[in-house]
């Protein structure tokens, strides 16, 4: 089907991202969320099975201490990972509480669409999909799976109107579908334009030369189609899919659209990034090798190689190819970031400030080097200079989980939970129903001493709404601190213990020391006084450390 062959030939250069949300109204109260299966290995292979046993071990350990996005995406890596090694029911489980930690991002509910078609669930894959655009309508690859999908349900009107609204984008993909849909329509003349456009956009995709030559075939033109045919060839325009990707990893069937249009030297590093991301660093370092040979300064690729050595724990290899890639361009920002990561596993704060320096004043919007900046100043204690970054990242990514979670930190430890109040005041006014900004209201609140009385009965309604819709233990926690600040101790404590049961179940017992630091408070009738425990690594930045050696 066009589908599944669509749904292939969709591969990315970036890792996995958080999508923009749609300013939607918020999601109907979702189911609590499921235990994941641990499915049956014995029919993969040795080294497949190994790297699955590692990706849900450290699932396991990181599950009740992320929150918020950065949990939803840690339930759908593992989601898709199962996906890919065919083990279907635990990966439905899997995204399906991604979706409930994460109920407004349309990325989750499209890795859902993408299971399901993967097992020829049609009408249920074509509902979720439906359901992931109307989430983040402005994400391309969302909106041409749900095309497809209208398209093989016969449902060309429907598909129409998805892809028009990207018509004028300069994106070939989106062009090549309304040109199929006119070619089904018997308007020939409609899909001529539409094909000439998108060759335009993508002149490398001969694939389109054939397609335009039928259509101008049926258009009268045989001229025309003649010159056409004798340029056609089997690539088809590609599309860059940094969600849809980790379903299917570096791997791409033949098909209709199964061979997207990228250089050799750009699927490199897109192979190169998914093999890493997986721990498979000998086949990371061929591919960057090959790719090496026709480029040998290419900064790009030298910059992801020092990546990969990093990841590995070969600290002088990584330094070796980063300089070479700051020789061949000294404005890479991949290769300052991945220096500062160096130097900070060699206790070399300075040197690691000045390189991030260096990433922000070339690119003041990149993120990970604001991030990377603002935890190395936290860790050292520099609690202002860390906000700056902090609120630096909030103002290019509204909703960057991790630095909203670092500000209300700081900002906690600091004495200045009062201004952390207002902060999210102002984002909850865009955001109203943002679980993951209403949980940091909550846990601000219950702990600031600042807060009034009508601020902490707010939070305890906020609190309540939340847990409702999902008892998940952080969003438990957060509940019991709003009931503790309204002076509901025994209740408080009972909730705090019922999140304690769920991680003890699922993390075992070295889980639960954070939440038993709260729980003591709890039954000594103490208000806690920061909004996680003091021994959450929010408050407790660990330095980078060098990577176990490869297996």
């Amino acid at each position: 089907m066009r589908l599944r062959l669509l749904l292939a030939s969709l591969l990315s250069l970036g890792l996995l991202l958080a999508l923009p949300l749609a300013a939607q109204p918020s999601a109907p109260a979702s189911p609590k969320l499921q235990a994941v299966p641990s499915p049956d290995l014995s029919r993969l292979t040795p080294e497949r099975a190994r790297e699955l046993r590692e990706q849900r071990a450290s699932f396991d350990k990181s599950k009740d201490v992320l929150i918020g996005d950065p949990l939803a995406e840690t339930y759908a890596l593992l989601g898709a990972a199962y996906a890919r090694n065919g083990l279907f029911d635990a990966a439905d489980v899997a995204l399906a509480d991604a979706t409930v930690l994460a109920p407004r991002n349309g990325g989750w509910v499209y890795l859902r669409g993408l299971l399901a078609a993967m097992r020829d669930q049609h009408a249920q894959a074509l509902k979720l999909f439906e359901g992931a655009h109307t989430l983040s309508p402005d994400y391309l690859p969302i909106a041409v799976t749900l095309a497809t999908a209208l398209m093989d349900a016969r449902d060309l009107e429907g598909a129409k109107r998805v892809l028009e609204p990207w018509a004028q984008r300069k994106q070939a993909v989106p062009l090549t579908l309304l040109g199929d849909i006119a070619m089904q329509q018997k308007r020939p003349a409609d899909a001529v334009a539409s094909y000439r456009r998108a060759l335009e956009f993508q002149p490398e995709a001969n694939r389109l030369n054939g397609l335009l030559a039928d259509a101008l075939a049926a258009n009268g033109d045989a001229k025309g189609a003649a010159a056409e045919r004798v340029k056609a060839g089997d690539r088809m325009p590609g599309l860059s899919d940094p969600i849809g990707r980790h379903m299917f990893g570096d791997r791409a069937s033949a098909g209709d659209a199964a061979k997207p249009a990228a250089s050799p030297r750009d699927q490199a590093i897109d192979n190169a990034l998914a093999q890493m991301e997986v721990g498979k660093y000998p086949e990371a370092r061929r591919t960057l090798d090959a790719a090496l040979q026709a480029s040998k300064n290419d900064s790009m690729l030298l910059a992801l190689y020092g990546r990969v050595e990093t990841a590995a724990g070969n600290l002088d290899a990584a330094a070796s190819r980063l300089r070479s890639a700051l020789a061949a361009d000294p404005k890479n920002s991949m290769a300052l970031t991945s220096e500062a990561l160096i130097a900070q596993i060699r206790n070399d704060d300075a040197g690691a400030e000045r390189l991030y320096r260096q990433a922000i004043e070339i690119e003041p919007r990149l993120v990970s080097a604001r991030l990377g900046l603002g935890t190395l100043q936290q860790r050292n204690k520099r609690y202002d200079d860390a906000r700056v970054q902090y609120k630096a990242v909030l103002g290019v990514d509204a909703l960057n989980a991790e630095a909203w979670a670092r500000l209300v930190a700081v900002d906690a430890i600091s004495g200045r939970c009062a201004e952390t109040l207002k902060t999210l005041n102002d984002a909850l006014r865009g955001s109203p129903d943002s679980p993951f900004l209403l949980q940091l209201f909550v846990r601000n609140v219950s702990t600031c001493a600042a807060a009034s009385a009508d601020e902490k009965r707010m939070a305890l309604d906020y609190a309540k709404k939340i847990y409702q819709a999902n008892s998940a233990p952080v969003l438990a926690e957060a509940y019991a601190l709003a009931l503790a600040a309204n002076g509901k101790w025994d209740e408080a404590v009972a909730t705090e213990q019922g999140a304690m049961f769920i991680v003890l179940r699922d993390g075992g017992e070295k889980a639960l020391v954070p939440y038993r630091e709260i729980l003591d408070q709890l039954r000594a009738h103490k208000l806690p006084t920061l909004p996680w425990s003091a021994s959450s690594p929010l408050f407790n930045p660990q330095r980078p450390q060098v990577a176990p050696p490869a297996k």
